[in-house]
């Protein structure tokens, strides 16, 4: 096909009422449960004249590509498998495959004629919001919710997601496509880890020359997984901090440190609004869940929520009457809250998550040793 036909059929609008009948024939084909020699051959030739047709409208697509090498390799894939001079074997199996293969041509040309951008535009527009913060580093990009945020076809937001990998605007991990930069936000969150429990060895939640409780308790505390939590024990025992025995890890004497002092719970004093206790609970239900499914949450909520939960913490933690000197584990709780009261805010919308629901983890511990309040 020469250039000039080729641009001549770029020119012309696609037919989106053909388009459709022409999946429905497709669908048809595909789904066709007959075998019979003539119901095959009848349905493969069904195929190819549609292929035929359609088939220069591909490569006009292909040609337009604006040098994007994924829209080019998808269009190649597309019209190579879908060649209306390709080999095909007349038995009901292979004619269904090759259906499906034009079917997948005319999808692609039907989702292009919609109304809405190229695939330029797409990557145009995701590079924009995450230049502005709709697609936070760190958080995963969903194809399937972007298509439908931006209202444009899935398959076109793949070949843009696929051309920003390509240069190194998303990153991926497996499956899994971020913004670039969250992989190595995400390995630094051993390093997060072992900062947060420095601090707390150092506000006294653990005392000196006491057992650490194992990476798996842990890892509930930091709402993460046990491995990054072993691997910053790690860390810390190389500071001097801690020591990883074969009995488990013990507290080491914070080189250049005098003795912390755990601040207690009437230094807070009570604010002026309280809380209820449905909606702490609601409150730390929220941040448990939008950090366990990973979904980003504008800054202004983030902020608004971690500064409630900080109100609810000294709240709970100006009502908790003194633990038993032998219960362990409450006081620890309480001096885990304690020190999460007055700890800083990250700087990063992922870690902010992160952070906030180890504050809703802290609070929802203390939470059964504050007296319900009666009705």
């Amino acid at each position: 096909m020469t250039t000039a036909t080729t641009d001549h059929i770029g020119a012309r609008a696609l037919d989106l009422s053909q388009l459709r009948d022409d999946l429905g024939v497709l669908r048809r084909i595909s789904g066709h449960g007959r075998s019979a020699p003539a119901s095959v051959a009848r349905n493969l030739d069904m195929a190819r004249r549609i292929a035929l047709h359609w088939a220069p409208f591909g490569q006009a697509r292909r040609t337009a590509a604006d040098d994007l090498a994924s829209e080019e390799r998808r269009w190649d894939i597309l019209l190579a498998c879908a060649d209306p001079e390709r080999s095909v074997e007349k038995s009901f199996a292979a004619v269904m495959v090759y259906a499906s293969s034009v079917r997948e041509l005319v999808q692609a040309l039907h989702d292009v004629a919609l109304p809405g951008a190229a695939v330029p535009d797409v990557s145009r527009a995701i590079t924009a919001a995450i230049s502005k913060g709709d697609f936070p580093v760190g958080f995963e990009l969903r194809v399937k919710q972007v298509a439908a945020d931006l209202r444009t076809p899935v398959e076109m937001v793949r070949t843009a997601v696929s051309s920003l990998l390509d240069s190194g605007a998303l990153e991926s991990r497996g499956r899994r496509i971020f913004p670039a930069g969250s992989l190595d936000l995400h390995d630094d969150l051993t390093t997060h880890i072992a900062d947060r429990l420095h601090a707390q060895i150092a506000a006294g939640v653990y005392a000196r020359g006491s057992r650490l409780p194992n990476a798996k308790f842990l890892a509930t505390t930091f709402c993460n997984d046990a491995a990054p939590v072993g691997q910053a024990l790690w860390v810390l025992d190389a500071d001097g901090v801690v020591h990883i025995g074969p009995c488990g890890t013990t507290v080491l004497q914070p080189a250049g440190s005098s003795p912390p002092t755990i601040p207690t719970a009437h230094q807070y004093e009570e604010r002026s609004s309280r809380f209820s206790r449905d909606t702490i609970v609601a409150t730390c239900r929220a941040a448990h869940v939008q950090w366990h499914h990973r979904r980003p949450a504008p800054a202004e909520v983030l902020h608004e929520r971690w500064q409630d939960l900080r109100s609810m913490a000294s709240q709970l933690l100006a009502a908790a009457p003194p633990p038993a000197p032998d219960a362990v584990q409450d006081l620890a709780a309480l001096a885990r809250a304690t020190e999460l009261v007055s700890a800083p805010l990250p700087d990063k919308p992922w870690l902010q998550q992160w952070h906030t629901a180890c504050q809703a983890k802290s609070i929802s511990d203390i939470l059964p040793l504050v007296p319900k309040e009666p009705r």
